[in-house]
């Protein structure tokens, strides 16, 4: 192996190239999971976000369009938490939405009738069907080449939305990042090693996350959304109108429709 920084073939050159692998052995995360990617969340951008899906819950909201805003989500929250034959009213679900009922009246609710989550009676709203996630777990991970303080912080914020967050380093890297388990505990994530050969170790396990429901739930209907599209990864930045993608080999976010 070359020793030099720019020749050494032991590590690797981009964190695009983490991916694959890193999406290779999802199931050591996750039993059945799907694998997104870039998906935008109330925490931020996750480079990986792993998916067990509840196909009951999915086969319940046939027919509906995905939920893609973050107060259609609190509305169906809000109404989940009550008796199903409770009717709201806007004033009602205001204060549990955290939107003016003039809001929710004019555009929210309308909305929500439109794409069959919602039925109306007058001037009361009820649920079409008992919302639940369609997730049974949500799985975050972050890669880094080297620097693992940043990637620690980065993904205690994913904590809010998942439940298991994760950083993946290197396996280079990841020495020096073992060293100090006391950061991993202390902001509740795991910590993964990738080395170039396509190995993925479980080095730290997180802390159980307690994510916030309505945070959780966007990130889960907008996983969904991708996946129904037959898309793999969120929007990926562009320049001048081509995609900076910074990957060596086969990126795994060009699959399907997302790579037109």
């Amino acid at each position: 192996m070359s020793v030099s920084k720019e020749g050494r073939t032991d590590r690797f050159r981009v964190e695009a190239d983490m991916l694959a692998p890193i999406a290779a052995a999802s199931t050591l995360l996750a039993e059945t999971p799907l694998v997104l990617f870039e998906i935008p969340c109330a925490a931020g951008v996750p480079d990986i976000v792993l998916l067990e899906l509840d196909e009951t819950a999915m086969a319940e909201r046939s027919g509906t369009e995905v939920l893609s805003e973050p107060t259609d989500v609190r509305v169906l929250l809000a109404m989940a938490s009550a008796p199903s034959t409770q009717r709201w009213t806007a004033e009602s679900l205001a204060s549990s939405v955290g939107v003016s009922a003039s809001h929710l009246k004019r555009t929210i609710l309308p909305r929500l009738v439109d794409s069959k989550h919602l039925n109306v009676d007058g001037n009361c709203w009820g649920p079409a069907y008992r919302y639940r996630s369609l997730a049974h777990r949500v799985v975050t991970i972050e890669a880094k080449l080297r620097d693992w303080r940043r990637a620690v912080a980065q993904a205690s914020r994913h904590t809010s939305v998942s439940d298991a967050s994760w950083v993946a380093l290197d396996s280079h890297a990841a020495v020096t990042a073992a060293r100090y388990p006391e950061w991993f505990r202390t902001y509740g994530v795991g910590l993964l090693t990738v080395s170039v050969s396509g190995s993925v170790d479980r080095v730290l396990s997180p802390e159980v996350s307690r994510p916030r429901a309505a945070d959780r739930e966007l990130l889960v209907e907008r996983g969904v959304a991708l996946h129904l599209r037959g898309e793999v990864s969120g929007p990926l930045q562009k320049v001048f109108g081509n995609r900076l993608v910074a990957s060596t080999g086969a990126d795994p976010r060009l699959v399907g429709a997302g790579a037109s």
